[in-house]
């Protein structure tokens, strides 16, 4: 694990903000996006980074809030961050972030061009996924990601319900139905869901 690239578990192509856009803008941005950490960039080139920490403190500091809406992300950004290149593996990244007691890195390339974001949280996932669980087995991340193997769940877990009311009502065409519906909203367009 500690050799695989850090291309594999960063976030590609992070949501940025130009240094010259207001307080307000990366307000609303942590907000929409439900980030927590905003790579700085000038012309394409990261120049900092903020986080929605320091938003925090920033209002807790100042006596003026409304005045601080206006202000240039550029003035308050962290303007040298520590960042990590592209080509980096995850041992170094966890490292940094260990020493550093930063949350995220910046992944840059090139003349310090974004290619990524990678945070403590994505570490520790990947950690996670090669611990064994309580049998000992160790749980492979698919490689369509998470998402798709929660929506899977979902389905099947709609599947299983449908199937116990089956059982124990005694209305059993009505049931019956709901069951065949919710297999065929299981099966889906994807045939490789398996009941």
């Amino acid at each position: 694990m500690r050799d695989q690239s850090i291309d594999r578990i960063m976030t590609p192509d992070p949501v940025v903000i130009g240094h010259e856009e207001s307080v307000a803008d990366a307000r609303k941005l942590f907000a929409l996006k439900k980030i927590h950490h905003l790579p700085v960039v000038d012309e394409g080139k990261l120049v900092g980074i903020l986080s929605s920490s320091d938003l925090h403190k920033l209002y807790l500091l100042q006596d003026h809030a409304t005045a601080t809406l206006n202000t240039a992300v550029g003035q308050i950004m962290h303007k040298r961050p520590v960042v990590i290149d592209i080509s980096a593996n995850l041992r170094d990244a966890a490292e940094i972030l260990y020493g550093s007691g930063f949350h995220a890195l910046p992944v840059v390339q090139g003349d310090r061009e974004i290619a990524g974001i990678v945070t403590s949280s994505d570490l520790i996932d990947a950690l996670l996924k090669t611990l064994p669980v309580g049998d000992g087995s160790i749980i492979e991340q698919p490689e369509d990601g998470i998402g798709s193997l929660v929506e899977e769940n979902r389905r099947l877990r709609a599947v299983c319900d449908a199937a116990e009311h089956y059982i124990r009502s005694g209305m059993a065409d009505r049931e019956h139905t709901v069951l065949v519906k919710r297999l065929e909203e299981a099966r889906g367009n994807d045939d490789s869901v398996s009941l």
